[in-house]
């Protein structure tokens, strides 16, 4: 008598962590939700659809990144979480398996005069490490090749224990940054029209100062007419030399002004400082108005709008420097890049290049990686972000 043996082959169990594959959202009655309830698989594409005013950006931004972002945030230290905006819980009976959301919307980028669509996107990061390490003449380090960092030195005595003994030495640092000295990395210089900035023929008291924000009244009118360098009642152009100065070119001075502890600083230099280091794309209107009869932005005569300085201009592969790099459309020099063939190079070569590849795939190939980010449509800052999170190390990402 013969017995067949039959073997039973089971799947082996599913770990814990491998077991919520799901983000749940169950009674979410944001904005003009209903307690909606869902199931989101990860690691896949979800597709939202609905007519205006479904609730599609209730769930997915105000739901569901909104408390991802609320998390993240609360495991920031109190000092950090106060320089940032306080969220509070969606209105959401159960949300969870959620992971980091990341959210590529079509808001206008910019804010920062040094933002660039390189900068903007690791781009440029990656083109400073390959010509800290290909370029000719070497020069230094990927930072030598950044418009964001200063070339710096500096030298000092300390003091340090040896052998039982206290020995002064003199020491010394430098660091070697790319910014252009003349413009600071914006690649712009302004030329101001001090006229636009205030009525000569009238006293501060009588509202000259005629730049948005320094209405008769506020703070920023009572710095000068209450600090005592010169008369409100005085009109401005019956100013001494010096008292055209002070309200002018002052430099910043600490002071009590109607008993509040203050810092003064002259009319020009505090508007180049608040209004004019910015993106002008990026000011609201009015102040953009105001900043366009005021000042002349003109291309920096010492590095010619490229924001980096000679030394940086001059390291070259092949002929070409940063600069030239940054200044070719985005689908030529995806091409420049793969005809490097440099072995030792070779992973940084091809993580460059598939960078440059998707703004071609996105559609945004004829692009510059020196474009201010400032400049780009909604729909080009959109794909830019795109290309600049969905390229990143990051994984398991909503």
């Amino acid at each position: 008598m013969s017995m067949a043996t039959r073997t039973h082959t089971q799947a082996p169990a599913l770990h814990v962590a491998d077991s919520h594959d799901l983000i749940r959202v169950h009674g979410a009655r944001e904005n003009n939700l209903k307690d909606v309830s869902v199931e989101l698989p990860k690691r896949r594409l979800t597709v939202f659809t609905g007519v205006s005013g479904s609730g599609k950006s209730s769930l997915v931004f105000a739901t569901i990144a909104a408390e991802s972002q609320r998390m993240i945030n609360e495991t920031y230290s109190a000092f950090v979480q106060g320089f940032m905006p306080t969220l509070a819980r969606p209105e959401v009976d159960v949300l969870d398996g959620l992971t980091t959301a990341i959210i590529v919307d079509q808001q206008r980028m910019g804010g920062d005069a040094r933002s660039t669509v390189g900068t903007a996107t690791d781009a440029n990061a990656m083109l400073r490490i390959l010509f800290s390490r290909l370029g000719q003449p070497h020069i230094g380090s990927p930072k030598a090749f950044s418009f964001n960092v200063a070339s710096i030195s500096g030298a000092g005595a300390v003091t340090l224990e040896r052998a039982g003994q206290t020995v002064r030495e003199r020491r010394s640092f430098s660091i070697t940054g790319g910014m252009c000295p003349r413009c600071e990395g914006r690649g712009l210089v302004t030329d101001i029209d001090p006229t636009q900035f205030f009525d000569e023929t009238r006293s501060l008291n009588e509202g000259a100062i005629t730049i948005p924000g320094y209405k008769a009244g506020g703070w920023n009118y009572r710095l000068y007419s209450s600090s005592g360098f010169f008369d409100p009642d005085k009109p401005i152009r019956k100013y001494t030399k010096k008292e055209l100065h002070d309200f002018l070119h002052r430099e910043p001075t600490r002071m009590k002004i109607e008993g509040i502890n203050m810092t003064y600083e002259g009319l020009i230099p505090r508007i180049q400082r608040s209004m004019l280091s910015k993106d002008k794309e990026a000011m609201q209107p009015h102040i953009r108005a105001f900043v366009d009869r005021a000042v002349t932005f003109t291309a920096c005569p010492e590095c010619g709008g490229t924001r980096l300085n000679e030394a940086a201009r001059s390291s070259k592969i092949k002929g070409i420097s940063i600069a030239d790099a940054c200044a070719m459309q985005i689908s030529d020099l995806a091409g420049w890049v793969r005809a490097l063939g440099e072995p030792s190079v070779a992973p940084l070569l091809a993580s460059l290049g598939h960078t440059l590849d998707s703004f071609v795939e996105i559609g945004l190939g004829y692009l510059s990686l020196d474009r201010p980010s400032g400049t780009l449509s909604g729909g080009e800052a959109q794909r830019t972000k795109m290309i600049r999170h969905l390229g990143s190390s990051l994984t398991d990402v909503t």
